[in-house]
């Protein structure tokens, strides 16, 4: 099981499969909802860490991908080092971000190549899902953050992947009894799979990493049963409906339920 997941996650982001979708998901242009929401969590990280870190830290993007949130860092000076565990990612950011600056590994999160309490902030982007198992993710984090290192993780929210795709959540409703009524346990999250937020928190705080902020980010695309009905310009507007709504102050837990993206900023708690 353990090496299947590890070629499944090997496979998802090789130049043969996703990894040039993922590259471009980053790029200027902006009809895909799905790209919006990956450069607003890009725009919010970099933010956060530029205004949050110092300068003179060292910054570990874990997950690094092609280079999305080394390349702003690394143009505002910051002590960089990326991991991923794809090979061909790592190419990519080479390309992307030249020869010089930022030292670039291959490793998987749940075995960072790097000395306790060595780095002061972790970026961490999408990568737990991936994770095979999450707890095992945020003991490495914890390990490797020094005394009041922050870590930023994100996820993809199962809630909202049932809020807007009815037919999922109906059948989702309707297994829950007849799993009851058979006893049958509850499967393991696939590969890449959107998380439950409490899990995810609760992963956290078991593992000595405390809840600085958390930031909702859009809700996507609306979905009938997996297939997205429509990622451009409806999209925009449906999200920017749903995020007017959802903001205002008595709904703002319902809007970080529901939100697609989750950015978790968490500390790493000395006690």
């Amino acid at each position: 099981m353990n090496m299947d997941w590890k070629q499944a996650a090997s496979d998802r982001f090789s130049l043969a499969k996703d990894a040039n979708k993922w590259a471009d998901l980053y790029r200027d242009s902006a009809a895909n909802i799905e790209a919006t929401m990956f450069k607003q969590r890009r725009d919010f990280t970099v933010n956060y860490v530029l205004t949050n870190v110092s300068p003179n830290a060292q910054v570990l993007d874990l997950g690094c991908g092609a280079g999305p949130v080394l390349g702003p860092l690394q143009q505002a000076g910051m002590n960089c080092i990326g991991i991923d565990y794809s090979v061909d990612m790592l190419r990519l950011a080479r390309s992307n971000l030249g020869t010089k600056g930022v030292p670039l590994v291959q490793a998987e999160c749940e075995k960072i190549p790097l000395p306790d309490a060595s780095v002061d902030c972790i970026v961490c982007l999408g990568v737990i899902s991936y994770a095979l198992s999450i707890d095992v993710a945020m003991q490495e984090l914890r390990r490797v953050l020094k005394d009041g290192g922050i870590a930023i993780v994100s996820y993809r929210n199962r809630y909202n992947e049932l809020l807007l795709d009815p037919p999922k959540l109906i059948g989702s409703l309707l297994q829950k009894p007849i799993n009851w009524l058979r006893r049958k346990e509850r499967a393991a999250p696939g590969i890449g799979s959107a998380l439950k937020p409490a899990s995810v928190r609760g992963s956290a705080k078991a593992n000595g990493l405390r809840l600085l902020h958390q930031e909702p980010i859009g809700f996507g695309a609306l979905r009938l049963n997996g297939k997205v009905l429509s990622d451009g310009r409806l999209a925009h507007r449906f999200n920017r409906l749903l995020n007017g709504v959802f903001r205002l102050v008595p709904m703002a837990s319902a809007h970080r339920s529901f939100a697609d993206v989750h950015v978790l900023v968490l500390n790493k708690s000395t006690s």
